[in-house]
């Protein structure tokens, strides 16, 4: 049995029976308490756990440290699977019935999908049966070069979006704000210099849109120096934006398709800013951190230019000002 420290809280773990059993409490047990937290999980789960309960159980504990679409995914994925493997009991589940899942999936859905559903299917299962090392192949996901709009594609959409209510969160987009931050932004994350401050998301949940108060990873929280003319756009009207993301992308989209312009997501101008970024000659540091990424992986290159933080974050405003 292992007592460990989880922030706030206690984790109380054990093995028995092959299985792992796991309490969080949010103060720390005593031996004699953390011994009887455990019986009393094991009374409380069946001597014949099913796919379909472990799966349960899986998203139950994963929703508070989880975002909320990251849950409604694991959900949907859930609803898809097959009620005979739903039915299995997990200590039965081999290779042989986790490759036909797979397979009987792969039928139905893109190789993207059935490699979420072979994550979440072999999460589920560790939960419990942690020692469980099931494989399958997967089908291999077919390569596809998303298309990076250039410069004049984001001027030539802009100019277009000029006097709507989208030209804004266009602008922060090229800026590498995601759709969900841009969506919570409010006139109060603005400041008088004409910084905006990223420290929350709007995302779809189980219930509808939900605001949190952390956006996508530790990274993500920073500040953004805007162009002025940009910053005053939001004083005047006196809000960034009054809507949903699927709003944004929806215009965007008719948009290219007015203008003739190839399609690509809203979330691609992050890749344009630090595509543009890097042939302007900032540093990766630099990028990586008004980009908000967690790692280098997006990055393509490394670049060693000596610049001062502070005065390269003020000189890409007017850089990549459109």
């Amino acid at each position: 049995m292992t007592i460990e420290k989880r922030g706030k809280n206690y984790r109380v773990k054990q093995m028995a029976d092959g299985r792992l059993y796991a309490v969080t409490v949010p103060y720390k047990p005593t031996k004699k308490e953390a011994f009887d937290l455990i019986q009393a999980k094991i009374n409380r789960i069946p001597d014949v756990m099913s796919f379909g309960m472990a799966a349960e159980e899986y998203i139950s504990v994963k929703k508070k440290v989880l975002s909320p679409s990251t849950i409604r995914g694991y959900e949907s994925i859930k609803e898809n699977i097959p009620k005979w493997f739903n039915k299995m009991d997990i200590v039965e589940i081999d290779n042989y019935y986790l490759q036909k899942l797979v397979s009987e999936y792969s039928d139905k859905h893109s190789a993207k999908s059935t490699h979420n559903l072979y994550g979440f299917v072999r999460a589920s299962i560790r939960m419990f049966l942690p020692q469980s090392g099931i494989c399958a192949t997967l089908p291999t996901k077919p390569r596809h070069e998303a298309y990076t709009p250039t410069r004049e594609d984001i001027k030539e959409i802009l100019d277009d979006a000029d006097g709507t209510p989208y030209y804004i969160p266009i602008y922060l987009a090229m800026f590498s704000l995601r759709n969900s931050e841009i969506c919570a932004l409010s006139i109060f994350d603005l400041s008088k210099d004409d910084v905006i401050t990223i420290n929350k998301a709007l995302v779809k949940g189980s219930d509808g849109y939900v605001l949190k108060p952390t956006p996508k990873t530790d990274k993500s929280n920073r500040e953004i120096k805007i162009p002025h003319d940009l910053a005053e756009r939001i004083r005047k009207q006196g809000y960034v934006y009054k809507g949903y993301p699927l709003q944004i992308s929806k215009y965007l989209t008719r948009v290219q398709k007015r203008l003739n312009i190839p399609h690509f997501g809203i979330h691609r101008l992050r890749h344009y800013f630090a595509s543009y970024a890097h042939e302007l000659g900032y540093t990766d540091a630099i990028i990586q951190a008004v980009g908000g990424w967690s790692t280098d992986h997006v990055m393509k290159s490394v670049y060693r230019h000596a610049m001062n933080a502070d005065e390269a974050k003020n000189k890409m405003v007017s850089d990549m000002s459109v």
